[in-house]
């Protein structure tokens, strides 16, 4: 099979060299990746959150700073040295500056990587394809020979045709295994991160207790709240119940059926 696919390049074929290109492609998509998720993205994460933790525990935040710009310019310690800068300044932004910073950073983790099935795919189209153009002509090439020459030229051209098939299998099993690497490497990243992240709001931005105004509003919630929570909310006795519906009826009695026949005039009147 190798003999094949090198008489494929050497007869000068363009669906090869374009297979090829993809498997170079792919290829250069997985060096970048794998340098940046390895060496420029990846710190020792469980030494760096010890040390930040005690770092702004004792609020030494300046130490915290200087520690996170001397680790790494890009990654978890550049959204941490964001979040230090913000909670010196106004403590209340540190969520939004870190949602805004990791919103910003977690897309560059899987760039490109999602572009490798893709290749791998084309590459397999193109195999498939020119394997239906080479069964193609072998079926035109075997159309005018003889009964015994018939079947040589058409396997001859259908062992020919499978050929860019294998090399595109071939390109897209190279594509694809480096593929699932990547999203490992790059799915324990995220979570690695993300575990820092949390520990860093959880510092510098724990959750607080929701805050009433102070005016006569709140004197009047407050002891309807110790009234309620102390359980000496009487009900009214059935006496008072008895009174109040006695009054709400005589303001509200509706007029005897004689007075209603009374004030409709008789016709003689109307006349």
């Amino acid at each position: 099979m190798l003999y094949e696919i090198l008489s494929m390049f050497r007869t000068r074929e363009p669906i090869p060299f374009l297979i090829l290109a993809f498997l170079v492609v792919g290829w250069v998509i997985i060096f970048e990746r794998l340098i940046l998720l390895q060496l420029v993205y990846r710190i020792q994460f469980q030494k760096f959150n010890k040390t930040l933790r005690q770092m702004l525990s004792a609020n030494d935040t300046e130490r915290a700073r200087n520690f996170c710009a001397a680790t790494s310019k890009t990654g978890l310690p550049h959204i941490a040295f964001k979040a230090i800068e913000t909670y010196e300044r106004d403590n209340f932004k540190v969520r939004m500056v870190v949602s805004e910073e990791a919103m910003s950073f977690f897309p560059r983790i899987r760039r490109r990587v999602s572009q490798l099935p893709t290749l791998a795919a084309c590459a397999v189209l193109l195999g498939a394809f020119a394997s239906v153009h080479g069964v193609w002509s072998s079926f035109q090439i075997a159309d005018g020979l003889e009964l015994g020459l018939k079947s040589f030229a058409f396997t001859k051209g259908l062992s020919g045709s499978l050929t860019p098939l294998a090399l595109s299998l071939l390109v897209s099993v190279l594509l694809m295994l480096p593929y699932s690497l990547l999203e490992a490497i790059a799915s324990r990243l995220e979570s690695e991160i993300e575990h820092g992240l949390t520990m860093i709001l959880n510092v510098l931005a724990p959750e607080m207790q929701p805050v009433f105004a102070s005016n006569g509003r709140a004197g009047s919630g407050s002891s309807q709240a110790n009234v309620v929570e102390s359980g000496q909310v009487n009900a009214p006795s059935s006496e008072a119940k008895s009174e109040l519906s006695s009054q709400g009826k005589g303001n509200h009695e509706e007029p005897s059926v004689n007075e209603r026949l009374d004030a409709v005039p008789d016709e003689e009147e109307i006349i």
